[in-house]
């Protein structure tokens, strides 16, 4: 009788664990996140005319846009940081890859709605960790511009 009841409650044990291991190994997986750039060759460029764009005319704006030929993320965050620097990085939460919200009055953060991490609109870091897990810095992309054509260029 002893034998039966040591078996039992190793059997159930073993069943116990192998079920929580699957549990965690779901939920860690879940938690993954891919903070790589865009799906595009290294290098490539992309051009933005901020002249056409009066969202950026004055120093600290931000906007959310798509630029042609770039698919993932579909959209991009441009801060204009002074007269003659832009920065540009990635709508898409490093947490879970939710996309992230632009501030919605001058001076807030860009806050993902899904965990509430918060990034800074000025260069996109992590201000505010997500309620779970963690987050990085919003991927950015290179730029430079020409102030005579008001062209940005994008390097991925």
């Amino acid at each position: 009788m002893n034998d039966r009841r040591h078996f039992l409650r190793q059997a159930a044990a073993g069943i116990g664990i192998s079920l929580c291991a699957g549990t965690v190994t779901s939920i860690l997986a879940g938690c993954e996140t891919d903070e790589s750039l865009p799906n595009v060759p290294d290098g490539s460029t992309f051009t933005f005319d901020v002249g056409a764009e009066p969202g950026l005319a004055v120093v600290g704006s931000i906007i959310e846009t798509p630029i042609d030929g770039l698919t993932n993320p579909p959209t991009v965050f441009i801060t204009r940081v002074d007269d003659t620097t832009f920065a540009v990085f990635s709508t898409i939460c490093t947490h879970q890859g939710c996309p992230v919200s632009l501030p919605s009055e001058p001076g807030d953060l860009c806050v993902c709605p899904c965990h509430m991490a918060a990034y800074s609109p000025v260069d996109g870091s992590i201000v505010r960790q997500p309620l779970s897990g963690s987050a990085t810095d919003l991927p950015k992309y290179r730029t430079s511009y020409n102030a005579e054509t008001q062209i940005l260029t994008i390097t991925t």
